[in-house]
Formats: structure tokens, C-alpha cells, sequence
């Protein structure tokens, strides 16, 4: 009776979550409520916050955050990033080479993203204000001293 009731929740859970597996036919985008971008040198640190509903955060709980990682490719396939955390909320990935130095001043030329996201916000190291950019599919072209 035990093993009739395990492979019946078995299956329930199963049927609930292949929508959003990763070879699901039709894949949910990630819904990002906010990026904030925060620059050091030619680097920066991207806390990307998400909201992705109430079924593939339990997926997530269940079965671990592996299968995010595609989706944050998604949104940023020009980027050369680790990803030092990931969960069902917020991933923050450390982004190499997004800048360069020139005479003094660290220049961040415009990189698109996979998607618009509606709230960018951005953190330089020469500033105490944090700048507030809305739906936008890239970065802003931005300068800064370290």
C-alpha cells in the first residue's frame, strides 16, 4: 500500500513539474525584478533578483538550482561570468573584463542582454549614488575612477 501511494505522489509531482524542466518543449522565461550591476576595476558583480512562481520554486527547493543556469545564459550570453550563487530568489555571478582602463578612467561600453530587464541598478566605485536605469535590453555606456 506504502509503494502504491509513493509511485501515485511520485507521478502527481512528476506531471507538475515537466513544464519546467530543461527539455520541456516551452520554457518559462526568467522574470527579473531587478539586476544591480557593481563595478570594481574592469569587473563587476551582477545580483540578478528573480521571481519565478510558485511551482518552479518548489521544483527548485526539491531538486536543486542546476537547471537556472541555463536560463541565466539566457539573459546574458555575451557576458564571461562565474556564478558564485544561485537559488530560487537571486543569483550573483562575478562578470570578468566588462571594462577597460583608459587614462584613468575605466569605460564599460554597451553589452546586450537575452532579454529587457525593468530595473537596472548601477554601483560605481567613484560614487555613493546608485544610478536607476528601466527597461532596458543592455548596459548603459558608463565611466568611472576606481
Amino acid at each position: 500500500m506504502k509503494n502504491t501511494v509513493f509511485v501515485i505522489l511520485a507521478v502527481f509531482l512528476a506531471s507538475l513539474l515537466i513544464p519546467f524542466t530543461e527539455g520541456a518543449p516551452e520554457k518559462r522565461s526568467l522574470d527579473i525584478t531587478s539586476l544591480t550591476i557593481t563595478f570594481d576595476k574592469t569587473d563587476a558583480i551582477f545580483t540578478v533578483n528573480y521571481d519565478l512562481g510558485k511551482l518552479p520554486k518548489l521544483y527548485i527547493l526539491l531538486l536543486g538550482s542546476k537547471s537556472l543556469e541555463s536560463k541565466i545564459k539566457s539573459v546574458f550570453p555575451d557576458f564571461d561570468y562565474e556564478i558564485t550563487k544561485l537559488d530560487e530568489n537571486k543569483a550573483v555571478l562575478n562578470v570578468k573584463n566588462i571594462s577597460r582602463l583608459e587614462k584613468d578612467f575605466y569605460l564599460h561600453d554597451s553589452r546586450k542582454f537575452g532579454t529587457n530587464i525593468n530595473l537596472i541598478l548601477i554601483n560605481t566605485p567613484d560614487s555613493s549614488l546608485t544610478r536607476e536605469y528601466y527597461n532596458l535590453n543592455s548596459t548603459p555606456n558608463i565611466f568611472y575612477r576606481n
